[in-house]
């Protein structure tokens, strides 16, 4: 995923390779999902709005709530929508962030 730009050409890209052979949203967001477990080195530093947490875990839980970051802070663990989480400094996540974001019209 290094090299992605957050242009809407490259967003729209990565977005087809990873929900292009998804047949329907169910299949797109467990296509999001792999692409974190698999696309990036757990845990990552991150925030919630403005405290550093670590995400351990990126998991589909349905179409109601989406993608949820299983994070940690202070030594206890929570679970969080991924559009909650400020994952933008990290190279490696903000483009598969930017592309969720996109495909969700967020």
């Amino acid at each position: 995923m290094a090299g992605i730009h957050d242009s809407p050409h490259d967003l729209d890209e990565l977005i087809s390779a990873i929900t292009g052979d998804c047949y329907n949203k169910d299949k797109a967001h467990s296509g999001f999902e792999v692409a974190f477990e698999s696309g990036l080195a757990l845990p990552l530093s991150a925030t919630v709005v403005g405290e550093a947490v670590e995400v351990f875990s990126v998991r589909f839980e349905g179409c109601r709530r989406g993608l949820m970051a299983l994070c940690r802070r202070n030594g206890r663990p929570y679970e969080i929508a991924l559009l909650g989480v400020d994952l933008s400094g990290t190279a490696a996540a903000a483009p598969l962030v930017a592309a969720y974001r996109r495909w969700l019209g967020a």
